[in-house]
C-alpha cells in the first residue's frame, strides 16, 4: 500500500516504526517538502508521529486514528487493506480468577519490588505451571494476558497456569545482562511464588523487547527450571560488555546458544518486519532450527509496538501451554537426564 503523509507546518521530524520512533528521527520541513509517500505492506500495522520544535511528539493532525501505545500516547496508526487483528488482541470480558500482590524487599536490588500473581478462575488450589512475565504492569493492564489465557482455557487451546507478573523499576538496567536482577527472580521470586500457589514445576519465561532478552537469559542461567521461553521482538543485540541494544552488531545470545549443546528448552519467538530487530530474530530462528530445538517463529508486517505483540499473545500462550501434559513430563525427565 502507499501511504501519503502531509508534513505539518510545525513539524521538525517524523518518527515511526521505521525509525524506532524517537531513537532515529528523520528531519522534515514543510517549506521544502509538503508531503511524501511511504510504501508499506498491504497487511501492515504502522505507527508514526511528528516532533515539534520543542521535541514533543505529536500525532498527525490529519489522521484521526490514534495508536494504543503505553510508551507513546500521542502517536497515529494506519492499517493496510489486508490487516486483520488477532481475535484475542482485544479479548472480550470474562469472569476472571484471583489476583494477589506479593511484595519483595530484596538485598539484591534497591527498593521494593512487586509481583501480581494470577490464578485462572476455577483452578484455585490446583497445581499448575507458572508463567513468569517481565513488564508485568503492561502485560497485565494493557495486553490483558490473564484474560487472553482465560479465553484460551475455555477454547481448550491452552492448559491453565498461574501467571506471575513481575513489575520492573528500571527496565533497561534490570533486563539488560543484570546478574543481580536475574538472581532476584530465580532465588527470591520463584521460591516465593511457588510457596504461595501450588505449582507443578513447569515454568515459562515470557517478555517483550528487553523483557524477551531477560526471559531468555533466565532460562539460559538455569535451563532445568524452565521449559519454554516466549520472546516478542526479543532485544537480542548486545553483550554484557556492549549494552547498546539499539546499535550493537554483536549478539551474546546467538553466540551462547551456538556454543552450547542443545538445551531442554522450547522457544516461541516473533518480530515485526518494520523494526531493527528483525535480522537478529531471523538468525536466532535459523539457529534454533539447525540445533533441533522445538521452536515456533512468527513475523508480522508491524513494528516494535504493543499492538504487534498483542496480536501474537494468543498464539504464544497456546504454544507455551500446549494441551499435552505428557510432553511436559517428558521435558522434565529430559532436563534431569541432561544434568542441567
Amino acid at each position: 500500500m502507499k501511504l501519503r503523509l502531509d508534513v505539518p507546518e510545525w513539524a521538525t521530524h517524523i518518527v515511526s516504526d521505521l525509525t524506532d520512533m524517537d531513537r532515529n528521527p528523520h528531519p522534515v520541513d514543510a517549506r521544502k517538502v509538503r508531503s511524501f509517500t511511504l510504501e508499506l505492506p498491504d497487511d501492515v500495522y504502522f505507527e508514526y508521529a511528528f516532533l515539534d520544535a520543542q521535541g514533543a511528539m505529536r500525532a498527525d493532525p490529519k489522521n484521526p486514528r490514534r495508536a494504543e501505545n503505553p510508551w507513546y500516547p500521542e502517536v497515529s496508526a494506519v492499517t493496510g487493506p489486508d490487516y486483520r487483528p488477532d481475535a484475542l488482541a482485544e479479548p472480550e470480558p470474562l469472569p476472571t480468577g484471583e489476583a494477589q500482590r506479593l511484595r519483595f524487599e530484596t538485598p539484591r536490588l534497591e527498593g521494593t519490588r512487586r509481583v501480581t500473581l494470577y490464578t485462572p478462575k476455577g483452578f484455585g488450589g490446583e497445581a499448575l505451571p507458572v508463567v513468569y512475565v517481565q513488564d508485568g504492569v503492561a502485560f497485565y493492564r494493557y495486553a490483558k494476558l490473564h484474560l487472553v489465557l482465560e479465553h484460551l482455557i475455555r477454547q481448550r487451546r491452552a492448559r491453565p497456569a498461574h501467571v506471575a507478573f513481575i513489575e520492573p523499576v528500571e527496565r533497561t538496567a534490570e533486563y539488560g545482562f543484570n546478574d543481580a536482577y536475574r538472581a532476584f527472580v530465580l532465588q527470591e521470586v520463584l521460591p516465593e511464588v511457588e510457596r504461595t500457589v501450588a505449582a507443578t514445576g513447569e515454568r515459562v519465561a515470557l517478555g517483550a523487547s528487553l523483557g524477551g532478552l531477560a526471559s531468555t537469559l533466565l532460562a539460559l542461567d538455569d535451563p532445568a527450571r524452565f521449559r519454554t521461553v516466549v520472546a516478542f521482538s526479543g532485544a537480542f543485540l548486545g553483550t554484557p560488555d556492549d549494552r547498546r541494544f539499539y546499535a550493537s552488531k554483536r549478539s551474546w545470545v546467538l553466540a551462547e546458544l551456538r556454543a552450547r549443546e542443545r538445551l531442554p528448552l522450547r522457544f516461541y519467538t516473533e518480530t515485526g518486519t518494520l523494526e531493527w530487530l528483525t535480522g537478529v530474530n531471523r538468525e536466532l530462528a535459523a539457529l534454533l532450527r539447525d540445533k533441533g530445538y522445538e521452536h515456533r517463529y512468527v513475523e508480522r508486517s508491524a513494528g516494535h509496538n504493543w499492538t504487534n505483540w498483542k496480536n501474537g499473545l494468543g498464539g504464544a500462550l497456546s504454544f507455551a501451554l500446549e494441551r499435552d501434559p505428557q510432553r511436559a513430563l517428558e521435558h522434565s525427565a529430559e532436563a534431569r537426564r541432561a544434568g542441567v
